[in-house]
């Protein structure tokens, strides 16, 4: 789900070098320097100076809460609809005023919500730093909207629900979200619940409660990266957000509960389309650092890319999968509290009806199959050597990942959400350091188990009968 914007017009480019060259001599995964000033409110102020990026200006906003906060039976769905309403907001008292304002300074707007966070990411020149931030505090600390703004922005969430729900992923995503937690706001998906999307014109007041509870200084996180000076970064970021009033946050209790083995669905779509197995497993909250962390952070290098041994066999040896990767994404199931990792296998139509079920149950047995071999990955030949060019695959895809103002402020947001610590990326290289092949036995034997496990299918009409 992440979208990381490039620069406007895509017309800086920065290869991989300039960015190491341009880095601190110190640096090891994140070749950057921090800097951090915290306000009295509460809002911790994040400036990363790029000057590899000439003109370049990246003002971005996390906000610690998204679907994972909507406890409330009935009202799914908030923490995606603010995320529209701010792009509403009347700045001067003008409708479309923000967005006037907005375009009036070139600037590129844009923002995605997650099961934990909500994040803004408007994109400009480091010339508009003063007006670009005097814009985002006036939408953080005053918003103001009308009735008719919200359901307006309520209906089109609906049309964007609607435009998902024609896809097989979002009912995918639905039922096993459902399967998975049945006592925690995991279980549902970002969007919301249809229901509750259908029923959102009516919910104004819960919707204003939410932004109350959670848009906060104390909860929310300024990350400014480009061409700029931390010294003016913080110097702007004093002077207008220092009367965003910081609130008490609710605590919410994280996922719990046992789970029961042999849980399993099978979706039939009303139309023809290519089956899918997912496959979904129990993990445990992401703590940047740990052991558990590090095996994390090369779990997709283990089982979905193409050096992958499952991803082999299913897609080259065995053919019988079009697709295989995280539905999640790359790193979409690191989250606060407990939650899933998701393996999707897409396969082939014209098998499916030749083969029905016993092709379904085949490629369930092989994703299992590629899960179980990780308990015993530190006895498979040269284990030590292996990890250690996955371990470098890692930092080499986590560098290149930072092409941009934009990409490194996300990378930032990404981790510096676990514990707001400065030194988490040298946490996060030092566990990878620290890792051995027993470690991925003992992730895997602990977390890929009957018990935590959930299996959805997704079939055409015609797969009815031979499931």
């Amino acid at each position: 789900m992440l979208n990381i914007l490039s620069p406007i017009g895509s017309s800086v480019k920065v290869s991989l070098l300039a960015i190491l060259l341009a880095a601190p001599a110190h640096a090891t995964l994140f070749p950057h320097a921090i800097a951090r000033r915290t306000l009295d409110n509460g809002l911790d102020v994040l400036v990363v100076e790029t000057p590899a990026f000439p003109q370049v200006l990246s003002v971005n906003t996390l906000v610690l809460a998204g679907s994972r906060n909507e406890v409330e039976a009935g009202k799914t769905g908030l923490a995606h609809l603010f995320e529209h309403i701010l792009f509403r907001h009347r700045f001067e008292g003008k409708a479309g005023g923000y967005g006037t304002a907005i375009d009036a300074i070139g600037a590129h707007n844009n923002a995605w919500t997650w099961f934990d966070v909500t994040y803004y990411h408007p994109l400009s020149f480091s010339s508009n730093l003063e007006r670009l931030i005097e814009l985002e505090a006036d939408r953080f600390m005053n918003l103001d909207f009308t009735k008719k703004t919200f359901e307006n922005e309520s209906g089109a969430v609906l049309g964007e629900y609607r435009n998902g729900a024609s896809f097989p992923t979002l009912r995918l995503s639905e039922k096993m979200l459902g399967l998975l937690f049945k006592d925690h706001p995991y279980g549902h998906t970002t969007i919301g619940t249809r229901e509750d999307v259908v029923d959102m014109p009516n919910e104004f007041l819960p919707a204003k409660a939410f932004y109350r509870d959670y848009y906060r200084p104390n909860n929310t996180v300024l990350i400014v990266t480009g061409d700029v000076r931390a010294e003016d970064v913080f110097a702007a970021a004093e002077r207008r957000f220092k009367d965003w009033k910081r609130g008490k946050i609710p605590v919410l209790a994280p996922a719990s509960g046992v789970w029961k083995a042999g849980r399993r669905e099978c979706i039939v779509w009303d139309s023809d389309v290519a089956p899918y197995v997912w496959v979904g497993i129990n993990m445990p909250a992401f703590r940047p650092g740990s052991r558990d962390g590090a095996v994390m952070e090369i779990l997709g290098e283990l089982l979905v890319t193409p050096a992958a041994p499952m991803y082999k066999t299913l897609r080259y040896d065995k053919k019988s999968v079009s697709e295989l990767k995280f539905a999640e994404g790359s790193g979409g199931f690191k989250s606060l509290d407990p939650r899933s990792m998701t393996l999707s296998a897409k396969l082939y139509k014209d098998r499916y009806k030749t083969d029905g079920g016993e092709y379904l149950s085949e490629v369930e047995a092989d994703l299992v199959s590629g899960l179980n071999a990780l308990k015993k990955f530190s006895s498979t030949e040269k284990a030590a050597q292996r990890l250690e060019r996955l371990k470098s695959r890692f930092r080499y895809d986590f560098l290149g990942g930072l092409s941009s103002s934009a990409a490194i402020a996300s990378t930032v947001s990404q981790y510096y959400r676990f514990g707001r610590d400065l030194k988490v990326f040298e946490h996060v290289e030092e566990s990878l350091q620290a890792l051995r092949p027993e470690d991925i036995d003992a992730f895997a034997s602990r977390w890929f188990t009957e018990a935590g496990r959930v299996v959805v299918t997704l079939v055409p009409p015609s797969g009815e009968k031979k499931k």
